[in-house]
């Protein structure tokens, strides 16, 4: 998965919204960018700031239990 980092707040429900600079990945088996704890991002084109692979990778490694499902 790619990790980023939002550049503008995004609704993850109905109610609920994430912060400007949220950590988020593009998972490709959904095909959708999900929040690790916040759930999937319910606008499908957020403006997004793409981390570096170093940077991705490891992020990806510590919420890897969290990111499994999707």
């Amino acid at each position: 998965m790619k990790a980023y980092r939002t550049e503008s707040p995004y609704y993850f429900s109905s109610r609920q919204i994430l912060p400007v600079g949220s950590l988020v990945f593009f998972s490709e088996k959904i095909r959708r960018y999900v929040n690790p704890t916040g759930g999937v991002l319910l606008d499908g084109h957020p403006r997004l700031q793409l981390l570096s692979a170093t940077e991705g990778k490891a992020l990806e490694e510590h919420w890897r239990d969290a990111l499994a499902r999707y």
